[in-house]
């Protein structure tokens, strides 16, 4: 009796959260999946057209070029993590005023799109802040109109996640160096390793894992960029990204088309979320 009372105990508190879940997260994914399938407007009958909606997503060279521009913002993940880890190796060890430094790093994390959006549309502004020192600097060759040149303005506005993410990095590789048992490291110079040698051989295999992570969270997240590129420029002059377009469509009234971009951008973080599961896994 014992054992059946504690079961509907759980039951019962089990209950409301998985309700929920499956009302709240399960059934609108699988309707979403449906409505990928149809051409409905939000409102009135809904007329399914199977496929046309991926179809239009793999062959227009708009949406092409579209899921193109968030691979400017993985290649800006690459300098990013090697700046973080790089500073997270520095650093690592115990010093005066190292809480203070980890704090003013995670700074532009903390700060809201909307301020980081402003602040960079007066640093890339003909007149603004990076043409000025270049042009202090007799740099005068390598000013742009950084929001305006088609060629550049997506490296521009994706190397703004280098300065707003490198903290978030430095503070995941500077906790799995801070995990690293102190002997190995002093067993390494007793066997006469360099600095360098301490982390190929030591750091990097140790972090390996953090490692990944950091490059799967990039790939999920360079495909689901929105605030900045949508505040700066509203997705125009050729900044269009997935989760833009999705606003986009829904303002047009094109529930399906959003539907079925939703699902690919839906499926592509599942991918990496899958990745992550699949080689990350506890020893």
């Amino acid at each position: 009796m014992k054992s059946k009372g504690r079961s509907i105990f759980i039951f019962v508190f089990l209950v409301i959260p998985l309700l929920h879940l499956l009302i709240f997260s399960y059934v609108p994914i699988i309707g979403n999946f449906v409505l990928s399938f149809t051409n409905w407007k939000g409102f009135g009958d809904i007329e399914f057209i199977g496929i046309r909606n991926y179809r239009k997503l793999f062959t227009n060279p708009e949406y092409i070029a579209m899921f193109k521009n968030c691979g400017w913002y993985f290649l800006a993940a690459i300098p990013q993590l090697i700046f973080a880890f790089f500073l997270a190796i520095v650093v690592n060890g115990k010093f005066r005023g190292l809480n203070l430094f980890k704090g003013i790093l995670i700074i532009p994390y903390l700060l809201n799109g909307v301020i980081i959006s402003t602040i960079f549309i007066i640093f890339f502004n003909n007149a603004g802040t990076l043409n000025t020192i270049l042009g202090a600097l007799g740099l005068d060759a390598l000013q742009h109109k950084w929001l305006q040149d088609l060629q550049i303005v997506n490296p521009a506005i994706a190397s703004i996640s280098i300065w707003r993410y490198y903290g978030m990095n430095f503070i995941m590789f500077f906790g799995a160096l801070q995990s690293i048992p102190t002997e190995v490291y002093e067993a390494a110079i007793l066997d006469g390793c360099n600095k360098m040698q301490e982390i190929r051989y030591i750091s990097v295999p140790y972090i390996r894992k953090v490692l990944f992570i950091n490059i799967l969270l990039s790939v999920s997240g360079s495909i689901q960029v929105f605030e900045i590129p949508y505040i700066m420029l509203n997705g125009s002059n050729g900044t269009l990204t997935p989760v833009i377009m999705i606003q986009q469509a829904m303002g047009d009234n094109k529930v399906g088309f959003a539907a079925a971009l939703s699902v690919m951008v839906f499926v592509i973080v599942l991918l990496a979320v899958g990745l992550q599961k699949l080689f990350v896994r506890e020893d």
